[in-house]
């Protein structure tokens, strides 16, 4: 027996998977297993990790058929033999040598289940403007004491800092068997569930606000040809086993309750989100009673509301057209839909500037409109319209806004995006290229 398992998850990431070993490969500490598991990569990625390897025992290669990122993560949990386990993805890394060492005495010092600590974003290209990440992995709070998970809980999400990454947990490898907690294989978005988990079954727990970990923001979009059924229905399985956790744990712990169903709501607002672009029809893969019963609660797949999308884009023209300009707070995808729709209109001249929720590094023009700090783009005489989709950026844009003074504002839903979109693709004004979704 060791004392820490990092499990390593790899699937075709040679180009960055040399820098993620090399930051096992210098750690300090030594009592300890790093567990590759190469999930039928068909690129060099396996290579890499034998040349890596380079004689440090500490290494271990575990070669399978591809099983997806779940099911290798319990491959790894089964496999592992440390006192602690660690994730690590396979295109990030830590961010210095005495990770481990800072980590394992943390967790031995106060006899820990549990220990959650922070990361630091890498972004690559311009991603931090068009797939700003900051307001969902950064926290302004300090976490501190040792106490149960379930409060940890209710005090993030209570701060919107509640963060459901797996690779930001060290967890007591005893204690997780014991409780029965794995990834729920076959699906997407597998930590939502596995840290839920966590949370609220731990009872001894603490944080570190420290950033150990770096976490790369790779190329991809959420608004892209990958987007199918599976993504939709890897969220709505999510929900329901959260659902269930909420009928057993939350009943009796009115604030415990009142944190699990804002967190379902942000789930069922991905899965709408997705549906909205999914670009394959629904699998005919049957759902229980109670899986089609969400569905139809939530409006997703063969339950998704249809709307006069004409009525809907001549409701944004004439909402323009009567104003004295407007500010878009943001400046990704949608936004630019909605730019080109008003530049067909002849009302691009409308748009006074893009806006976003950090100082950019210089000066930027965009599509010839200034992009401004939100603090800055207040000032002009516009109305302001927040030009995205996602829960999250949205609730945090909202946030922004009423720190700001603000309280009047617009805001797009998913049905304004998909007229939006529909729009776009029938003029022809945008073309997407194919993301990748990361590791999965």
């Amino acid at each position: 027996m060791v004392n820490i398992s990092v499990i390593v998850p790899v699937y075709n990431v040679k180009h960055y998977l040399r820098e993620c070993l090399n930051s096992l490969g210098v750690q300090r500490f030594s009592d300890c297993e790093f567990i590759c598991i190469d999930d039928g990569s068909t690129d060099d990625s396996c290579k890499v990790i034998e040349n890596c390897m380079n004689g440090d025992g500490r290494f271990r290669l575990i070669r399978q058929e591809n099983k997806g990122l779940a099911e290798t993560r319990n491959v790894g949990i089964r496999n592992a033999q440390g006192k602690y386990i660690a994730f690590l993805d396979a295109d990030d890394y830590f961010l210095n040598e005495n990770v481990l060492n800072t980590l394992f005495q943390k967790a031995e010092e106060d006899d820990l289940e549990l220990l959650s600590f922070e990361t630091e974003l890498l972004y690559e290209g311009n991603l931090k403007e068009t797939d700003n990440k900051d307001f969902y992995y950064y926290k302004n709070h300090a976490y501190q004491g040792i106490r149960k998970g379930k409060e940890f809980f209710i005090d993030m999400m209570s701060n919107h800092e509640y963060c459901d990454s797996a690779c930001l947990l060290f967890i007591n490898r005893e204690w997780l068997l014991n409780q029965g907690i794995l990834f729920y294989p076959g699906i997407l978005y597998e930590d939502a569930l596995f840290c839920m988990q966590c949370f609220l079954k731990a009872e001894r727990m603490a944080h570190l606000s420290e950033k150990l970990y770096r976490y790369r923001v790779r190329e991809k979009s959420i608004m892209t040809g990958s987007i199918r059924w599976e993504n939709v229905r890897s969220r709505l399985v999510v929900y329901r086993e959260i659902l269930y956790l909420l009928i057993l744990q939350g009943k009796d712990d009115p604030r415990l309750q009142k944190q699990i169903t804002e967190y379902l709501s942000l789930l069922a607002s991905h899965a709408k989100y997705m549906d909205e672009f999914r670009i394959d029809k629904q699998s005919n893969v049957p759902l229980t009673p109670l899986d089609n019963l969400l569905m139809k609660t939530m409006e997703l797949g063969n339950y998704r509301i249809e709307v006069n999308e004409s009525i809907i884009l001549d409701g944004l023209e004439k909402l323009v057209a009567d104003s004295e300009g407007i500010i878009l707070y943001g400046a990704g995808d949608v936004g630019r839909m909605f730019y080109h729709f008003l530049e067909d209109k002849g009302l691009n001249e409308k748009v006074l500037c893009y806006a976003v929720s950090e100082v950019p590094d210089k000066t930027l023009i965009f599509q010839k409109v200034p992009v401004l700090p939100i603090s800055e783009a207040i000032k002009k005489q516009g109305e302001i319209i927040l030009s995205v989709i996602a829960y999250n950026a949205r609730e945090g844009m909202k946030r922004t806004l009423r720190q700001l003074g603000v309280s009047d504002f617009q805001v797009f839903d998913q049905y304004i995006y998909r007229a939006l979109r529909h729009y776009t693709q029938e003029s022809g004004n945008v073309k997407y290229e194919k993301g990748k979704e990361k590791d999965e």
